[in-house]
């Protein structure tokens, strides 16, 4: 009997180890499935990456990274839904970080899904600008800022300079307010600024002045003068302007705040003996917010002087600038940086950024894209700040392959997109950033990219059904003219399309042979049965083709209700964007125009009509000197050779017009057990093509 029970513990105790023991196998396993899985995504090899990335998850449901990829597998060969079923599974599991928000939010955008993700960040400091360098000596020592959003345009008041200049999006300084014959200034201590139907009030803080200058610079007039009475001013600081056209001026000599009317007439003062030595003063609808600087406070009055409230007594030691944008009150402490407070909820928070690199904080403003400008009195610098999220939500950039056989000289395929989801050309290696483990990479190159667009790989899918042969004379002069301008060097492959497709392969360009094939096919089926499975097909041929790639398809517009039920036309025009490869369509007839318009706007190629025949016979040309939707960037990476199977996380950064543009992605690769070649070796020509084969 005790045999018995001593039996019974030991099983009791084994059941749970075994237990363990086989959930760390399955996730050893997992992994392991998981690299192979990635091996098969990095060749754009995508159902069998599904599988595999599968797979992995089956052993180990929690393996993050395989579900991440799955996700963008499914993505990249058409199926959104499911990308989207599970990046939200990812999401609740725990995964959910801002970038992957970002990417959901995009495809409900696509998919007219009404529903997005909040992914609010902190704020980064993103930028130093230096007003003696980038500003050619323009600005020093600034004090108050203002945006200007009609103009997008940056104001600045330079106390050692002693203008108020105007900086464009890039940072370039292009007007200078108050400047005199030579480099005299009718300023002699620029402080508060604020704009008013196309007219600039600033303050004086040595002069005691306003002055008023129209929107190119031109003084118009000024008023104020120099006292303790009731209209006078001593050291006017923070200006705004209400809407019932009032000026109101921080008197901070005086303790108070001035009211004047646009014309400079005095209306009233207040808050004289509750103010101490204030500073700005911003305001929304019928309040006004001043920053109470010696008391340590900020303080709401109505539009008539009366005191409603007083905050921040127990958080600001010497709040300075204000800027008010919605909801939201930025509040600069010269001692201790940025606050944000909500004038709904009450809520007052620090913002979450290093700012040490200011010596003395003292006002802010925010534009458009809420970028936080913040100046420096006690320098020439002017910190920006940007929201976490525009590094997701402005540019978006993704990592299509990874290509290794090289290392560590990779290879990375990435598109670039706007907010409107329309590719972005023209980059250069001077605007990407690429980091391996957290180090940025010193060099990368792009010219490959262009490198290989001298030759041209067209998948031509040709409509052979019964409504096509009418057109048989109007298909062989397009189909003609088109081959006559191809080279030797480009390559074409014919897929003809009735109830089945028949490929020619891929053969040179040559027109002869190409023409006798196609013709010498008879027209048999009602419709072009196969045509959404051909699509397909011939994107995938396209897929690790370094060459200026595209798919043309010549139809008669009929379209039979089989045609799309392999691959309906989602699928396909997914599959062909989110791959980089443009479809070009010339329609006999505009039968189902809305549907060929589709296939071709969404990724990015062309849709003609008979009706456009002069640009269908120069549809070569605008092929051949289309811009690329795809970059190619080549880098020296981190040797890890002695670490196989090692993942390195990759980190690409994309920045735009003064950085204010900004795309990120965050990816990564295992050390391949192969290395191919050894360094010396490398020819960047012959290795990218390779995989051509």
């Amino acid at each position: 009997m005790r045999k018995g029970i001593f039996l019974l513990v030991i099983v009791f105790f084994l059941i749970p180890m075994s237990f363990h023991s086989q959930s760390s196998i399955n996730i050893v396993l997992s992994e392991d499935v998981f690299k192979t899985g990635m091996i098969r995504f990095n060749n754009r090899e995508y159902q069998a990456a599904i599988q595999l990335f599968n797979k992995s998850l089956g052993l180990d449901p929690m393996n993050l990274r395989a579900r991440y990829y799955l996700g963008y597998a499914y993505l990249n060969a058409g199926y959104t839904k499911n990308a989207i079923e599970e990046w939200e599974n990812l999401i609740m599991l725990g995964g959910g970080t801002p970038q992957i928000k970002q990417k959901l939010n995009d495809l409900y955008f696509q998919l007219a899904i009404d529903k997005s993700y909040d992914y609010s960040q902190p704020y980064i400091l993103w930028k130093i600008y230096d007003g003696i360098i980038e500003g050619r000596h323009q600005i020093i020592r600034p004090s108050f800022m203002l945006y200007d959003e009609k103009n997008n345009t940056l104001l600045v008041s330079s106390i050692k300079t002693k203008y108020v200049v105007e900086m464009d999006a890039d940072g370039n300084v292009f007007q200078q307010f108050g400047r005199k014959l030579g480099d005299l200034s009718v300023f002699e201590a620029p402080t508060g600024i604020a704009l008013y139907n196309d007219k600039l009030y600033a303050a004086d803080y040595e002069a005691d002045k306003i002055f008023v200058f129209d929107r190119k610079g031109g003084l118009l007039f000024d008023f104020g003068i120099r006292g303790y009475s009731e209209s006078n001013l001593a050291g006017p600081m923070g200006l705004y302007i209400s809407p019932d056209e009032y000026l109101f001026i921080v008197d901070n000599g005086n303790d108070r705040i001035q009211k004047f009317d646009l014309d400079g007439k005095w209306i009233q003062n207040f808050g004289k003996g509750m103010l101490d030595r204030p500073t700005d003063v911003v305001g929304e609808g019928e309040y006004l917010y001043i920053s109470d600087t010696f008391n340590k406070r900020i303080v709401k009055f109505d539009l008539f002087g009366n005191m409603i409230e007083s905050f921040g007594e127990q958080i600001l030691q010497e709040p300075r600038g204000l800027c008010l944008k919605g909801d939201l009150l930025y509040i600069v402490d010269a001692r201790q940086g940025i606050f944000i407070y909500n004038i709904v909820t009450r809520n007052m928070d620090k913002l979450g950024v290093d700012q040490d690199q200011l010596l003395l904080p003292f006002d802010t403003c925010v534009d458009t894209k809420d970028f936080i400008y913040e100046s420096d009195f006690n320098s020439q610098y002017i910190g920006i700040f940007s929201p976490l999220q525009l590094h997701y939500a402005n540019i978006g950039i993704k990592v299509n392959q990874i290509w290794l056989q090289s290392y560590p000289q990779n290879f990375i395929h990435l598109r670039i997109w706007d907010k409107q989801g329309k590719p972005i050309y023209d980059i250069s290696d001077e605007d990407i950033l690429v980091y391996e483990e957290d180090e940025l990479i010193p060099f990368v190159r792009l010219g490959t990219t262009y490198e290989f667009r001298k030759d041209m790989y067209i998948k031509f899918i040709i409509d052979k059904s019964l409504s096509m042969q009418a057109f048989e004379p109007e298909f062989k002069e397009i189909f003609g003219a088109f081959l006559d301008k191809m080279s030797g060097s480009d390559w074409i492959d014919i897929g003809l399309v009735d109830n089945d497709t028949q490929y020619s392969g891929r053969i040179d360009a040559n027109l002869l042979w190409s023409m006798d094939y196609t013709l010498k096919h008879p027209y048999e089926s009602q419709y072009p049965y196969t045509l959404g499975k051909a699509m397909y097909d011939s994107i995938t041929g396209l897929l690790n083709v370094n060459r200026n790639k595209a798919l043309l398809l010549i139809v008669s517009g009929e379209l039979g209700e089989q045609t799309f039920s392999v691959y309906d036309e989602e699928v396909i025009l997914t599959y062909a964007r989110e791959n980089a490869i443009p479809i070009y369509i010339i329609a006999m007839t505009e039968k189902n125009k809305e549907v060929f318009q589709e296939l071709a706007s969404q990724t990015f190629g062309k849709y003609y009509s008979l009706k456009d025949i002069k640009s269908i016979l120069n549809l070569h040309d605008e092929i051949k000197n289309s811009k690329p939707l795809e970059y190619i960037l080549g880098y020296e990476g981190l040797n890890l050779k002695g670490l196989k199977n090692y993942w390195v996380d990759l980190h690409i950064e994309v920045k735009l017009k003064m950085n204010t543009m900004i795309g990120v992605d965050d990816t990564g690769y295992f050390v391949p057990e192969t290395i191919f070649l050894s360094k010396d070796k490398i020819n960047i020509e012959e290795e990218l093509s390779k995989k051509e084969q």
